[in-house]
């Protein structure tokens, strides 16, 4: 049975299509069968970071009832892992139902190992569609206080919608020295610290080539932390689902 979780935060830019393509390539590396989800209809980057360039079938057609979902199911050039991409014209945008992402999604469910759903930021309604898809959810934040408490209310709001919060990654530590530890900031989301993501010019580097940075710069800190992220998600995964449900 597949694992259906949701990649989610309280602003844009921290990193959550990042966060996306780097797990889902880490977890396929270890003989997952992935698939990663582009669910921010208005603004859709993960196919660009992916490599899927020019489909002729995308979640928006899904939605827009013109598509069935596994005709959206892209393979890409990495080990285990497909991608559904989303389409970056706004005449696909005002025409796809956001609220039948939750069914369309979960049909996918016994086709996958892992199926990563990156998300729009925030808690508007669109956001709100592509995060209840998922089971359980993993929160993205940065090192300042106002995006950590940002996220900490997305993550309130999912658990009492009744999804498994696994926890959250900690995105580019140590960019600057007024960032927020680590170890506080897990004291003020209450809900596990999955990874610390470091600030890594790797990762800036691998995003201008097109290429995620697990696979661009594999030896270098902000992959190998994705890696471990990976570990723990394989490790804990499933397990918080089966104990709420």
């Amino acid at each position: 049975m597949g694992r259906i979780i949701s990649i989610a935060s309280g602003k844009g830019g921290t990193g959550k299509t990042t966060t996306t393509a780097n797990l889902a390539i880490a977890l396929g590396d270890k003989g997952q069968k992935v698939c990663a989800i582009d669910a921010d209809l208005t603004m859709a980057n993960l196919s660009l970071v992916m490599g899927i360039e020019d489909a002729n079938i995308t979640i928006h057609d899904v939605l827009a009832g013109e598509a069935d979902i596994k005709d959206a199911v892209y393979s890409t050039s990495y080990e285990n892992v497909t991608l559904i991409p989303a389409s970056v014209d706004w005449e696909h945008v005002l025409k796809a139902d956001p609220r039948k992402l939750p069914e369309v999604i979960k049909s996918l469910k016994n086709e996958f190992d892992f199926i990563l759903i990156d998300c729009p930021a925030g808690l508007q309604m669109d956001a709100m569609n592509a995060m209840l898809s998922g089971e359980e959810v993993v929160l993205v934040t940065n090192p300042e206080i106002s995006c950590i408490t940002d996220t900490m209310k997305v993550g309130i709001i999912l658990r009492k919608a009744g999804l498994a919060v696994l926890g959250f990654v900690f995105n580019r530590y140590g960019r600057s020295k007024n960032d927020i530890p680590p170890e506080a900031a897990e004291e003020v989301m209450e809900i596990p610290l999955l990874a610390v993501i470091p600030e890594d010019p790797a990762v800036r580097k691998a995003t201008l080539e097109g290429i995620p940075v697990v696979k661009h710069r594999p030896n270098s800190p902000a992959a190998k932390a994705f890696v471990k992220l990976a570990d723990e998600i394989i490790r804990i995964a499933g397990f918080k689902a089966r104990v709420m449900y």
